[in-house]
């Protein structure tokens, strides 16, 4: 049976993918700007959720500034849910001009400050941080997005949804994984794969995104296949393949209404 993930009046996993865009910027100035952007726009409506991504600030290790940035972030969208991520170079992040604080060390700052409603971790960062995490992150009411990100190829189905199944043994919120397609072929595989966890599998809600051009029909089919969350841009795009906030609702209102 699905359990959904509810955030403020957010229902991940229920009715249609929620929309979530990447706020990027290298400084807390820039990030503060597109909140703001995102506030007055129009456009505002159709987004559910923000993503600060953490790997492109350059205050990152200044945990005042961060602090402050992630309140005025939740001031400024309140009605929004927070997701915090700061994705390694491994997995198609930013390089971090810094050694100390660690990504586990900020995250864990941020989960036990409760300063995001939900924070990124991946898979691959180690199990016993990333069970320890949860844990925290369970007492102190954070959500916890497990992902894993393969920029360079997809792996087969059945690789994808243990990588999925392992997250949710782990106690992840949502389970996440995010692959580049070669061919065809591999966006189909993707897309069996969520198919296939939704149907068998999962316990959690299940994000999955097939990148690059080839691979956009799995960022608005989240409906028909089983993907809970699908990103678009606003601003700037944070992964190759995001689609225009605007059109990625239209898109999403139109396979609600004739595939669903």
């Amino acid at each position: 049976m699905i359990r959904y993930c509810k955030i403020k009046h957010c229902i991940i996993g229920f009715d249609r993918p929620k929309i979530c865009v990447p706020l990027v910027g290298r400084s807390a100035e820039e990030i503060i700007a597109q909140a703001d952007q995102i506030r007055q726009s129009q456009r505002s409506s159709a987004i559910d959720m923000v993503e600060l991504r953490g790997d492109y600030l350059d205050i990152l290790p200044d945990y005042e500034v961060l602090d402050r940035l992630l309140a005025k972030v939740a001031e400024i969208l309140p009605e929004k849910v927070l997701l915090f991520t700061i994705r390694s170079e491994a997995e198609g992040g930013e390089k971090l001009a810094f050694t100390t604080p660690t990504i586990y060390e900020i995250n864990r700052h941020v989960i036990e400050g409760h300063l995001a409603d939900m924070v990124d971790i991946e898979l691959f960062s180690g199990a016993e941080q990333a069970e320890e995490m949860i844990g925290i992150a369970k007492e102190k009411g954070v959500k916890i997005i497990m992902s894993n990100h393969d920029f360079q190829t997809t792996p087969d189905a059945s690789t994808i949804v243990n990588r999925l199944r392992s997250m949710q043994d782990l106690g992840a919120d949502v389970a996440k994984i995010a692959v580049m397609p070669e061919n065809k072929m591999h966006v189909v595989n993707l897309l069996a794969a969520t198919a296939m966890m939704q149907e068998a599998y999962a316990e959690v809600p299940v994000v999955t995104m097939s990148m690059g051009k080839m691979g956009a029909i799995s960022r608005i089919s989240g409906q028909v296949f089983g993907s809970a969350i699908t990103f678009a841009s606003f601003a700037e795009a944070s992964a190759p393949g995001q689609i225009p906030v605007d059109k990625m609702d239209e898109a999403l209102t139109l396979i609600e209404k004739y595939c669903n």
